[in-house]
């Protein structure tokens, strides 16, 4: 094969005939003209030697996918005996490649959501439902009330094992920026060219910035890189989605009303962000009483200069001169008494904007933004003068919209200053209610020791915490830290041991006011769903608590244990009849209850779509409000921009409308009544088949830490939480969280958690009921959204599954007959869950249904197939214990990589 050159690899990321082949197939175009600038730059960094053994392992990964025979992998010999830093450049070169494809698809999904927009009202968005709900029998009473009621609240969640640095995503940020703008018609050829060269600058930056990371970061360093989504989308997608519903309520059937901008928006803002990162201690050593306060001003510090960054826009652009508008006389006089407090400022601004009422009202309203900044954040700068509360700011804000309507400038008032007022409402000075999280044994140990007057660092750190809330709340308002997550939750008194914490930690102080969440995990907890919280609601302590708290109760689900522990289908049904218990017992008690669902990302974790899965929640448990977390990867996934974001919240808000309606919960109950001899018979088999491999093998852990890399990342510095919530029980599964345990499965091609045991659920139920066994799955299949969805889910987990690299990280737990017997019962389980699905859907193939989500797998897989590659040598030379210590820190540092550039290649981590 001829050398490439810097020149050759040039020649093909210039522009040829502007526009026609992006406009035949845009994204093969973008994704060829991102390869084609990598290479180059490959070239230009490591020389015309690297870029041709990138490009031959390429083409020798798609062979040996091809072909039907894929006993001969090229890429392993083309692999062997090359030195570390050969390995460690592919590695980049892969994983860059991955990063910057990740942006073009993301660029096509919103290409063509805006396509399909223009041709008219999207499916599962939020004019969707309000179409769907003006076509039902629904009165405009009954409208109205569920929309007072609307709530949605997205919860943020660290994640140990997050492969990617803040570095990198803010790199990718900007290159995105510069990918969308190729789709403008007007570019002309020098800006192409210009845009190329910059996309050029952009990715040798990116190849000399390290993916991996040095150190561990810190609880502080994951807040700061969630930050990036609220700078980037957060702030400004709020208004959008608003804007969304208010429109669709003007648009819905036979409510016409061509008013939009001249009349009080008739949304309101339902949308609440929360997150864990920061307030989560449960086994996390790292997270404390001040890592907790920290983070609220870092918070504080990013949604105030938001706020004064559009209070400086809007100063600019509302220059409304009494000179050319009826300005009324109070406005003027409350705007001078605004600025009386601030004699220098007042001078400044009547001497810039003679006249003009509105931007001197910016103008203090920006000063007063500072000073609030200054003080809750304990930066340098005057305190005094800023808002004690958002509501003062609203309320400021209110006063302007006021004097606009009074003026006629109604379409001012409802625009870009009632976008502020929605901010303001959902954002507060705190931008995400930071919710306490912690593990019921820490409340439990921590009473006994104060009890018994020797309390010790972690008793005491128990009390600062409750301490450190009532701080936060005096100075952020209540919303600010307004929930306390008890995980593994058994009992009552693991939810009132919280109450009589607080009670020694501030003495003689009011009650809290904070709403306490029993976290339920395990399969016991969620079977006596219903008699713990009716336990807790006879409490007569608690019911004063609850009484104090407006009768409302908070009940988190945990997805991502319970899979872990029983395997997905069995799960699946616990979670939806502790539902069902947990509505009943609510109703009988006039509690309002709301339910907190901690799905992960991953099928694994009780991920796949989750507008879908709203649609299919027990009867009643929706009602108008879900909180759901989003963890780790799916942040990036689900909020890299506006328009993503925006779809993705729609979908939420739609499925949450829907699914609240009169004679839906009717609908899923009768459902749930006629299946329930089923699915109780199916979950029973496949929890059977997934706990006799995974904890009843004597051997399934030894398998589990060879064939997979749990141990190695355990080691990496992925995220700021330990892998396991104790280090007393290294050996067993029952101490290790279930993100690097769906982590570690994923790398290893094999993707255990999203399937093991429907195949044979599915398979024995059928064989017990020959006459008609398949015929009520199938029935169930069409009918029951519950069903549907869990067998999609499982359909997308074993097609992510590979048995060609799963068969080759098997090998590294040993040839002996016990790893062959599991290795070799999971490829089974595998085949007879793909058969089994193939037989109850009717598709021929996995993901027959999803065409887009086929191709992008098939795409994807050869390139990942040279990072597992990559990650079995790492893995062979690092268990062979004989390195030296720096080919040890180049072998652990190829494994960093190639789980980062995987976890790219799959999207998604754990």
């Amino acid at each position: 094969m001829p050398r490439s050159t810097a020149a050759d690899i040039a020649r093909r990321a210039e522009p040829r005939g502007i526009g026609s082949a992006r406009a035949r197939d845009p994204l093969a175009h973008e994704v060829k003209l991102l390869g084609a600038l990598l290479g180059q730059i490959i070239v230009e960094q490591e020389g015309p030697e690297l870029f041709d053994l990138v490009e031959r392992l390429r083409r020798a990964a798609i062979r040996r996918r091809a072909a039907a025979d894929h006993a001969a992998f090229d890429t392993e010999t083309l692999l062997a005996g090359r030195p570390p830093h050969e390995l460690l450049a592919v590695a980049r070169a892969f994983t860059a490649y991955f990063l910057l494809i990740n942006l073009a698809e993301e660029k096509h999904r919103v290409r063509v959501l805006r396509r399909r927009e223009r041709a008219g009202v999207l499916p599962e968005s939020i004019a969707d439902a309000i179409n769907q709900l003006a076509r039902s029998e629904m009165r405009t009473a009954e409208l109205r009330a569920l929309l007072d009621r609307l709530l949605l609240r997205p919860v943020l969640t660290a994640h140990p094992t997050e492969a990617r640095r803040r570095t990198i995503l803010v790199a990718q940020r900007r290159l995105y920026r510069l990918l969308d703008r190729f789709d403008d018609p007007r570019l002309t050829r020098r800006q192409d060219r210009d845009l190329r060269r910059r996309l050029r600058e952009e990715i040798t930056l990116l190849w000399q910035t390290s993916t991996g990371r040095r150190q561990r970061p810190t609880p502080l360093d994951e807040v700061r890189a969630a930050m990036v989504f609220f700078d980037e989308t957060l702030f400004r997608v709020t208004p959008q989605l608003y804007r969304a519903l208010d429109t669709a309520l003007l648009d819905r059937p036979g409510r016409a009303d061509d008013r939009s901008g001249t009349r009080a928006p008739a949304a309101r803002a339902f949308l609440r962000w929360g997150s864990w990162i920061g307030g989560d201690r449960d086994g996390h050593p790292g997270v404390t009483a001040d890592v907790t306060r920290a983070t609220l001003r870092i918070q504080a510090d990013h949604v105030l200069r938001a706020y004064r960054n559009v209070a400086d826009r809007l100063q600019q652009t509302i220059a409304i001169s009494e000179e050319r508008a009826d300005v009324p006389t109070w406005l003027t006089d409350r705007v001078r008494a605004w600025l009386k407090p601030f004699p220098e400022l007042r001078t400044d601004l009547e001497r810039r904007f003679p006249g003009q009422p509105y931007r001197q009202a910016f103008g203090v309203i920006g000063e007063r933004l500072d000073r609030t900044r200054h003080r809750l954040t304990g930066s340098p700068g005057r305190r005094a003068g800023g808002y004690a509360t958002p509501a003062e700011l609203r309320a400021d804000l209110a006063t302007i919209q006021d004097g606009l309507r009074a003026h006629r400038a109604d379409r001012v008032a409802w625009g870009e200053v009632q976008d502020l007022v929605w901010q303001v409402e959902t954002f507060g000075f705190h931008l995400a209610a930071l919710e306490i999280r912690q593990h019921a044994d820490v409340h439990r140990t921590a009473l006994e020791a104060i009890r018994a007057g020797e309390p010790d660092a972690q008793a005491r750190e128990v009390l600062a915490t409750l301490r450190t809330v009532r701080e936060l709340q005096a100075a952020f308002g209540p919303e600010a830290v307004p929930r306390y997550v008890i995980s593994f939750t058994r009992s009552p008194a693991d939810v009132t041991a919280v109450l009589e914490l607080d009670a020694l930690a501030s003495p003689g102080a009011p009650p809290p006011e904070i709403d306490l969440v029993p976290l339920l995990e395990s399969r016991d907890a969620l079977g006596d769903a219903g008699t713990l919280l009716r336990a807790l609601f006879d409490d007569p302590t608690y019911r004063e608590h609850l009484e104090r708290r407006g009768n409302r109760q908070e009940v988190m689900l945990g997805y991502s244990d319970s899979t872990k522990e029983v395997g997905y289908l069995a799960a699946t049904w616990s979670l939806y009849h502790a539902q069902e218990e947990l509505v009943a017992v609510a109703r009988e008690h006039g509690v309002d209850l709301t339910l907190f669902h901690g799905r992960g990302g991953t099928i694994g974790r009780g991920g796949g779509p989750a507008n879908r899965a709203v649609l299919a929640q027990a009867a009643g448990s929706v009602n108008g409000r879900l909180a759901l977390t989003e963890q780790g990867e799916m942040i990036a996934e689900r909020y890299p921009s506006p328009t993503i974001a925006q779809r993705h919240l729609e979908q939420l808000s739609s499925a949450v409308l829907l699914a609240s309606r009169p004679g839906h919960a009717w609908i899923t109950a009768e459902q749930a009544d006629r299946w329930r001899p089923m699915i109780t018979e199916l979950a029973a088999l496949a929890e059977r088949a997934y706990r006799e491999l995974v904890y009843d093998d004597p051997t399934f852990v030894r398998f589990f830490t060879g064939a997979t890399p749990i141990e190695e990342i355990g080691r990496l510095e992925l995220g700021s939480r330990p892998a396991r919530r104790a280090a007393s029980a290294p050996t067993t599964l029952e101490g290790l969280r279930a993100i690097p345990w769906v982590f570690a499965w994923s790398q290893s091609r094999m993707n255990l958690p999203a399937w093991f045991g429907v195949g044979a659920a599915l398979a024995a139920y059928a064989e017990a009921h020959p006459e008609d066994g398949r015929r009520h799955l199938a029935d169930a299949y069409r009918s029951w959204e519950l069903f549907r969805t869990a067998i999609d889910n499982v359909e997308l987990g074993v097609a992510l599954a590979d048995p060609i690299l799963a068969a080759r990280y098997a090998t590294l737990a040993g040839d002996d007959p016990a790893m062959r017997r599991i290795a070799d019962a999971i490829e089974a389980e595998r085949r007879r869950t793909v058969e089994e699905l193939r037989r109850l859907t009717g598709r021929e193939t996995l993901l027959e249904g999803s065409p887009r989500l086929r191709r992008s797998i098939a795409l994807r897989t050869p390139y990942v197939d040279v990072l597992s590659e990559l990650q079995l040598h790492a893995l062979g030379e690092l268990r062979g214990g004989l390195l030296a210590p720096d080919l040890r820190s180049t072998a652990d540092e190829l494994l960093q990589l190639s789980v980062a550039g995987v976890a790219a290649g799959l999207q998604h981590t754990g």
